[in-house]
């Protein structure tokens, strides 16, 4: 059976994904539509794609059986619930918007439409992340350290924060879901931001450049998130979980795991690509009918947005905000 795959958005990320379903041989990329006529016709000639001129030109069930949904999230519209209404299975770029309420309502539409639906932390793939969460399993975390630091996006609508939502919404995500994902559900959030250095890179931004999250989980160990988009020399992506009576450090965006206790002491690198690994998720439970293959649903995306978005209003409000 060969699974016909639209993709709305072309940009490097959705190519990417492109690249990887091909290697797929049940997989068939069928069409592509993308603002941005030059991508999206580069797109449709290393795919074999037929280019259509609207996003709902793609949405067809007589064309495709799945849609990734690869545009920014500012630009997502009625996408997921058009899909979902026709029947079409859903793969959805993180972060899922930047209005909780209406993420909610989709999310809803999505879940009753009883249609595959996927989100975009491909970091949950990696053997090494779930050898963390494995491994934590029955373990008392008291304290978890979180940090990513990077460079700026070049991109103009990545720097307006009404368009993006900000390092912390966008890329921090990232760090937020594997939190989730290995030691279970935030119970409140509490944030400062700063916005300095990115001014004088560009004073028309108005992302924040740096951030100090505080947050407490409901199983009640407390923990810390720090992070910059303007650190040019130095690059990191860590979260460290602490047990009275075992250290785990979770690395370079999860692909090292680090594990010591009184037995033992070691490191784990994956050579796993996460986006393939995700990927084939994807399209094995397409196949197969089955939303459990799938390590981040539609409503985990939605979760994990929440505790993005809570903190920008924490941060807004100057006060701890209970999810």
């Amino acid at each position: 059976m060969s699974l016909r795959i639209g993709f709305i958005g072309a940009g490097d990320m959705a190519r990417h994904h492109m690249k990887t379903l091909l290697e797929m041989k049940e997989v068939e990329i069928a069409s592509v539509f993308d603002i941005n006529k030059e991508q999206c016709h580069k797109a449709a000639e290393e795919t074999g794609a037929a280019v259509y001129d609207s996003a709902d030109a793609v949405l067809d069930p007589a064309r495709i059986d799945a849609v990734f949904i690869c545009t920014p999230q500012f630009a997502r519209g009625e996408l997921e619930e058009t899909a979902a209404r026709k029947g079409i299975h859903i793969f959805v770029e993180k972060p899922l918007g930047l209005d909780l309420d209406v993420v909610r309502k989709k999310e809803q539409i999505v879940r009753e439409a009883g249609i595959i639906n996927s989100t975009g932390y491909c970091l949950r793939y990696l053997d090494t992340v779930r050898k963390a969460k494995d491994y934590l399993k029955g373990r008392e975390v008291h304290l978890i350290q979180a940090n990513r630091y990077n460079g700026s996006h070049p991109a103009k609508w990545w720097r307006t924060l009404a368009l993006s939502g900000g390092h912390f919404v966008d890329a921090v995500t990232h760090q937020v879901d594997m939190i989730r994902f290995v030691s279970g559900e935030f119970h409140d959030v509490n944030a400062r931001f700063s916005q300095s250095a990115i001014k004088r890179l560009d004073p028309e931004a108005t992302i924040y450049d740096a951030g100090a999250i505080t947050f407490s989980m409901k199983s009640g160990l407390i923990g810390s998130i720090t992070e910059t988009c303007m650190s040019n020399y130095h690059a990191g992506h860590d979260i460290k979980l602490f047990g009275h009576d075992f250290f785990v450090h979770i690395s370079q965006n999860g692909i090292t795991v680090e594990i010591v206790d009184n037995e033992q002491n070691i490191t784990q690198t994956s050579k796993l690509d996460c986006y393939r690994e995700q990927n084939k998720a994807f399209v094995q439970a397409v196949l197969s009918g089955r939303q459990d293959i799938i390590l981040s649903s539609y409503a985990d995306g939605m979760k994990t947005l929440a505790f993005s978005l809570a903190a920008n209003q924490s941060a807004l409000e100057n006060r701890t905000i209970e999810l």
